[in-house]
């Protein structure tokens, strides 16, 4: 069971760290379309792909931790993800965040902590 909770922690921070760096590759992208042009763009942009990769790990990360543990485990661990999420584009975006934000992202994590605990 400890082995699929560490594995949802790694794919949700996989899943949202991804997204993070495909956001951060999209600032010099132009909008997502089917032309080759574009395609090759967003293919060769460096934070783009990483994010992409990590994303993808993640998701195959999730997999393997629902096929070890109830889902009515993993959904709640993964929730985590949203705080982790937070955290690293405060960091890395530089995104500002009040009080309210700080607070909600620590009670995800005490929440995530107390559903484990619960276990």
């Amino acid at each position: 069971m400890w082995e699929s909770i560490f594995l949802t922690l790694a794919a949700t921070a996989g899943n949202n760290i991804g997204k993070v760096l495909q956001k951060k590759g999209t600032v010099i992208l132009p909008p997502l379309s089917f032309k080759l042009k574009v395609i090759r763009a967003y293919a060769v942009n460096k934070a783009w792909v990483i994010g992409f990769l990590m994303d993808i790990f993640g998701a195959m990360l999730m997999l393997r931790a629902l096929s070890q543990a109830p889902v009515s485990v993993i959904q709640p661990v993964s929730g985590c993800g949203l705080a982790i999420l937070s955290i690293f584009s405060h960091f890395y975006l530089k995104e500002v965040m009040n009080a309210i934000d700080w607070m909600g992202i620590t009670l995800a994590g005490i929440g995530t902590i107390g559903n484990v605990s619960y276990l």
